[in-house]
């Protein structure tokens, strides 16, 4: 009596060795992100907003919604990034980013109008944002750093710094670093 499975077998074994291979376009892209379900507050906090988690944050974002989401504010506390959406029905969505430890789904807000931005209209140079905050306050404790809508498709950027003593500033930013302009809170 003939087996089937003994044919079929390493045909299969043969299927799988053959599948992705070096190179593969698949093999550079970073793996999907898992659900976080802490609301990502189960990872380390950072010293700083981690605002080196905004670019991958977008494109988590992206690859939930399509490439042309619309957000009304992206903004990064020391342990997550959030992302309020614009979705197509006039209501806004809110996800968190945490980097390795996984993101937030959407969760409804309601509904919403107001200034949006596309993604690609952020252009903030992580390396130096902080730089004038630094130069121009004595130590400045850094809590978060958010981007929103100018009404007109582009962003503004600010920083909330509170003091030791409890004072807390709202500072508008260049996407460079330099101080624009100071509020208290």
């Amino acid at each position: 009596m003939r087996r089937p499975w003994a044919v079929v077998t390493p045909l299969l074994l043969a299927l799988v060795g053959c599948s992705g291979g070096d190179g593969d376009a698949s093999d550079a892209r970073s793996p999907t992100p898992t659900p976080n379900d802490a609301l990502c507050l189960d990872v380390p906090r950072s010293d700083r907003p981690v605002i080196e988690l905004i670019e991958d944050a977008i494109d988590v974002a992206a690859a939930e919604y399509d490439d042309s989401v619309e957000f009304f504010e992206i903004s990064a506390d020391l342990q997550r990034v959030s992302l309020i959406v614009a979705t197509s029905d006039g209501t806004a969505e809110q996800m968190f980013y945490c980097g390795a430890g996984g993101y937030v789904p959407p969760t409804s807000l309601g509904e919403a109008s107001g200034a949006t931005f596309p993604g690609d209209a952020v252009d903030v140079d992580t390396d130096v944002v902080f730089d004038g905050l630094e130069t121009e306050l004595d130590d400045p404790d850094i809590v978060d750093f958010a981007i929103v809508g100018d009404g007109q498709g582009g962003v503004v950027y600010d920083s909330t710094v509170q003091s030791a003593a409890g004072g807390v500033l709202l500072v508008r930013l260049s996407p460079g670093g330099q101080v624009l302009g100071v509020q208290a809170e």
